[in-house]
């Protein structure tokens, strides 16, 4: 699993610990996934609310198929939007197209085809927690969306 992340510097110190944070938080989930262990992974630490009951149950749906990926998820497109000290927005893209399904028992990999269900567009409201780590705390995404298509 390689996660290559795009635009990470913007120059503001706010945007850019929420865009480092962001690639730590998107880490955890793949990690989870990647070793069948959500214990370990650290999601808690960087989500909350209703996108760690989301993030939770995405990754408990794949430790249950016993499925990872390999490749790279590139990052791509990411703005920020910081509302004041604790509380901003978060959007990007993920090309998915260089990744395939893995089964963590057998090491078989499922290639997947490139469609325009490759590139997602994702959403995030996040806040600054006490630490001063910024939790995502709202997640949607729009798998195929028009404004991530290359």
């Amino acid at each position: 699993m390689k996660l290559k992340f795009e635009g990470q510097q913007t120059g503001d110190a706010t945007k850019d610990a929420i865009l480092a944070d962001n690639e730590q938080a998107e880490g955890t989930v793949w990690q989870a996934m990647a070793y069948g262990d959500m214990k370990k992974s650290g999601m808690a630490f960087y989500y909350t609310d209703d996108a760690l009951a989301g993030v939770y149950e995405y990754a408990k749906g794949a430790i249950a198929k016993k499925t990872s990926w390999a490749g790279t998820l590139r990052y791509f497109d990411r703005r920020v939007t910081v509302f004041d000290k604790e509380s901003a927005a978060l959007t990007f893209c993920v090309d998915e197209s260089r990744a395939d399904l893995k089964n963590r028992e057998t090491n078989k990999m499922q290639r997947t085809k490139t469609t325009p269900n490759s590139y997602v567009f994702y959403n995030l409201g996040v806040k600054k927690n006490e630490a001063g780590v910024w939790q995502t705390w709202d997640l949607t995404e729009d798998r195929g969306s028009q404004k991530c298509q290359p």
